[in-house]
């Protein structure tokens, strides 16, 4: 269904959070129930800085895009963490304090995670798969949330 957009990576092409949100709200209209789970609660962008503020930690821009416009929690096929603290998905619950080198950003439903590399208190924008049993990292294709949560959470 996003083969097309995914093989625009390739030619440098880079999803902006326009391009992100035409995406989703062309899969809601061809695949609505995607978007029949509730989502978290949306942030504000005081929450967000408070939340960088307190754990001394700098989120990307589009995982802050993302929490201000969709909150977190189920979204499609994938789960992405989120700053509600009522939630099953908060962020805290799946990482630990403090944060320093690595932030779990979502799960594979096996005790695996999804995360972002932190750098001098900055997550990167890169997604890493993180796998429980060996507590190894690796790369994946996803070069930010937006790629991860298109293929992962979008795919049809």
């Amino acid at each position: 269904m996003f083969m097309k957009l995914i093989k625009w990576k390739d030619s440098v092409y880079k999803m902006e959070f326009f391009t992100f949100n035409e995406i989703v709200n062309k899969t809601k209209i061809e695949a609505p129930i995607l978007f029949g789970l509730e989502h978290d609660v949306v942030p504000s962008k005081e929450d967000i800085l408070k939340f960088e503020g307190q754990h001394n930690i700098q989120l990307t821009e589009k995982y802050k895009q993302f929490l201000l416009k969709y909150g977190g929690g189920f979204f499609g096929y994938a789960n992405l963490y989120s700053l509600d603290k009522g939630s099953s998905f908060y962020l805290l619950h799946y990482n630990d304090i403090p944060l320093t080198n690595i932030l779990r950003i979502a799960d594979n439903g096996c005790g695996d995670y999804y995360v972002l590399k932190i750098v001098e208190r900055k997550c990167q924008d890169a997604i890493l798969f993180f796998e429980h049993d060996t507590r190894l990292l690796r790369s994946t294709k996803f070069s930010d949330i937006f790629e991860y949560l298109v293929s992962t959470g979008l795919k049809g």
